[in-house]
């Protein structure tokens, strides 16, 4: 967990390609006093042009950016955080939770998991607890792991780009439009397959394509 004066100013990324949600966000951390907000990314690209200017203490992270094939996975903007950069808190705010994401979310000790169906309330409520150094998955969160509480069988054992090319393969993408998503070469993106296919045991694109979407693993579930 990141530590923080606790009466340190803020500065909080929101990473979300839904306007109205966005604006709701940001006018409610411009009322508190030990908030400003940075800045409202709607994708990976403007993302990384704010927290370069001025790196955040905490990013609201939407996991599903943008539609169709120039969708974009919110996780990337994790994954990729420069190392010279400090490590902000991360509170995922997705309006399609999936079982898969959750368990990553908690994996990782990331402070918050907040649900777009919940109430706007709710969110608040996460920053103020992430705010003041504690957790906040909520309800609507949590009830994943009672609802489907038994993980993929395997999944740990991928790396994150292994895991990016399961996504793309859940989303039907073919070798070369996932290599155009994940800025690769097509040789790449073949070799994480043949990998991923090895680690789990699968045979062929059709049962690669299965088990993504059992796992839940979909940039369009984010």
């Amino acid at each position: 967990m990141v530590e923080e004066p606790t009466n340190a100013l803020w500065r909080v990324l929101i990473v979300e390609d839904d306007a109205m949600l966005a604006s709701l966000l940001a006018r409610a951390i411009q009322r508190e006093d030990d908030l400003a907000l940075l800045g409202i990314a709607s994708s990976l690209a403007e993302a990384n042009k704010l927290i370069i200017t001025a790196p955040p203490e905490l990013v609201l992270l939407d996991l599903s950016l943008g539609r169709g094939p120039d969708a974009e996975s919110g996780w990337r903007l994790l994954e990729t955080w420069p190392a010279a950069l400090p490590k902000p808190h991360w509170i995922v705010v997705t309006g399609q939770p999936e079982t898969a994401h959750l368990r990553r979310a908690l994996d990782l000790e990331l402070g918050g998991y907040v649900t777009k169906s919940e109430p706007f309330e709710t969110l608040l409520a996460a920053l103020r607890e992430v705010r003041e150094g504690r957790q906040y998955y909520s309800s609507g969160a949590l009830r994943l792991l009672v609802e489907k509480p038994a993980a993929a069988p395997g999944l740990g054992q991928l790396t994150p780009r292994e895991r990016d090319v399961l996504r793309a393969a859940g989303d039907g993408l073919s070798v070369r439009q996932t290599a155009a998503r994940l800025g690769l070469s097509e040789n790449t993106v073949k070799t994480h397959r043949k990998s991923l296919m090895a680690k789990l045991d699968l045979h062929d694109a059709v049962a690669v394509a299965r088990y993504a979407l059992a796992a839940g693993l979909s940039v369009g579930h984010g």
